[in-house]
């Protein structure tokens, strides 16, 4: 008999694999509290017993994203591409629109169950995860409408349907896209849930109060970033050392609400400083300084990307009003955007410990990473 313990195996053994970890998960030997727990466990004690001279964690990156392991999730994935542009243009002439949708949310279902659950293949696994909601959407909307899936005026569409078609097909279609995520767990299924929930809660709003989205259109989309990113971020406090699937979850929600939150805002400052003026794109760079702090805070590079064509937009003008040629306004504005991204991206965990600082042991440090 064996003089080793079980944890002296366990000791000796490759760190965990989030495939095996998932296959525990699938086989009912553990809940995915208990795994994501594990994980945190396992996490922290290599941390613990790392040699810290042998890396520099200062420029560990928590927002890792792991959607693809190697080139063989790429050549598969390229297989996948081809296969459903193959089949979306191989049965125009045979089946209407909202058919080839049905036909291709069915093929991505079945693909799923091959390369998603069974391979467990990250980049195919997102792939027809993000794939899945539209098409099965189109397939939906297509058998209420009736006709061309394009309309001209959804708004008016709604209006006269009183979203009682409507309202249904997109419950049918989340409860689709909860049943694709509950099925494969890819992370950014959760983002093609909560896009499918807000696009409910904005066919309700124009059912019940016709023309209030086109009247406040900045102001509703901002809001529903705002929803967006504080979903992201009850992620993100449920795991602060970015070690579980709730990393993963919350990074693509940020994704998500950068771009409403940005284009609501600068859009609502246009109207009050006035578009392609030197107080609006003023403005611009103050609402890039007010993301940044905001990223830094949180630790999401993603709050930033939405804000970088703005950005150099506004270094372009203001450039430009110095009336040098549009060639040197052209490569001015790239440098000093290059500079800045470069700067910000460098200075990361330094900019934070500056900027966390004042905020030691204030209870906001529970739910963010710990500076570097």
């Amino acid at each position: 008999m064996s003089d080793a313990s079980p944890a002296s195996h366990i000791a000796d053994s490759a760190p965990l694999a989030p495939d095996r970890l998932q296959a525990a998960v699938d086989a009912g030997i553990l809940t995915e509290h208990q795994a994501d727990r594990l994980v945190e466990f396992w996490a922290a004690g290599e941390a613990a017993s790392a040699d810290v001279s042998a890396l520099d964690v200062s420029y560990a990156d928590r927002e890792e994203v792991r959607f693809v392991r190697g080139f063989h999730d790429i050549f598969i994935s390229i297989g996948l591409v081809i296969l459903m542009l193959g089949l979306f243009y191989g049965l125009q002439d045979v089946v209407p629109a909202w058919g080839i949708a049905g036909v291709c949310a069915a093929a991505t279902w079945a693909l799923a169950e091959v390369f998603a659950r069974r391979m467990r293949l990250a980049l195919p696994s997102f792939l027809l995860s993000v794939a899945f909601t539209p098409f099965f959407f189109a397939a939906c909307f297509g058998l209420v409408v009736h006709q061309d899936l394009t309309l001209a005026d959804p708004g008016r569409w709604l209006h006269e349907h009183e979203g009682l078609f409507v309202i249904p097909m997109i419950l049918v279609v989340i409860a689709g896209s909860v049943l694709f995520y509950r099925r494969f767990k890819v992370p950014v299924g959760i983002a093609s849930i909560t896009a499918g929930c807000l696009f409910l809660g904005a066919v309700i709003v124009e059912t019940v109060v016709p023309g209030l989205i086109a009247s406040w259109n900045s102001l509703f989309f901002l809001v529903l970033g705002l929803l967006t990113f504080a979903l992201a971020m009850v992620f993100d406090a449920r795991d602060p050392g970015r070690v579980t699937l709730n990393s993963d979850k919350a990074f693509w929600l940020h994704l998500m609400a950068a771009p409403l939150i940005v284009h609501s805002v600068l859009d609502l400052m246009s109207g009050v400083a006035g578009a392609e003026t030197s107080a609006y794109y003023t403005a611009v760079i103050v609402l890039f300084l007010v993301l940044a702090v905001i990223a830094l805070v949180v630790d999401r590079r993603a709050l930033l990307v939405s804000a970088l064509s703005y950005l150099g937009f506004a270094i372009g003008y203001l450039i430009a009003e110095t009336s040098v040629s549009s060639e040197a306004t052209f490569a001015v504005t790239l440098v000093v955007l290059g500079a800045v991204i470069l700067f910000v991206g460098s200075g990361w965990h330094q900019l934070r410990r500056l900027l966390l600082r004042p905020l030691a042991g204030s209870p906001l440090l529970a739910y963010v990473p710990a500076p570097n």
